[in-house]
């Protein structure tokens, strides 16, 4: 197992094991926890140019871990760009946009925020508005 999946894999277990991933009650039923359109597990862009993996990163001034974005070209496992969006412990995953290579970021302290991609980088854009197929944790 390659050091990134590793560390992908320790990730997730710490939120699985965070998160309780127990069934909970709800008015139609049990539902698992859902954390909306967002996933912590290794995702594709809409057609599989690009493949995303989150990293736990000690946090080089102190303070904790922050996660970095990985994102590699699917042909050739080639890392292209990389970013570093909240603290692990508040952050709930990631997701593509169904037609651009546009990734958007969970997070329960920092929100929702778009990395729009131009020029083979992902830059925060602030000013993105989440399409409506988007689906929050924290939409009801």
């Amino acid at each position: 197992m390659k050091k990134r999946e590793k560390t992908a894999f320790i990730f997730m277990c710490i939120i699985f094991l965070l998160s309780g991933c127990a069934s909970r009650s709800s008015e139609t039923g049990t539902a698992l926890e859902s954390w909306g359109s967002f996933t912590a597990e290794q995702t594709y862009s809409y057609d599989n140019k690009y493949y995303v993996i989150q990293e736990v990163e000690e946090n080089p001034n102190g303070g904790g871990q922050n996660i970095s974005v990985c994102i590699y070209e699917t042909e050739t496992d080639t890392l292209v760009y990389m970013f570093c969006p909240a603290r692990a412990r508040d952050f709930w995953g990631i997701c593509w946009e169904n037609d651009t290579y546009n990734i958007w970021t969970q997070s329960a302290d920092i929100g929702i925020y778009c990395y729009k991609y131009e020029d083979m980088q992902w830059q925060r854009d602030e000013s993105a508005q989440r399409p409506e197929y988007i689906i929050s944790k924290y939409d009801k």
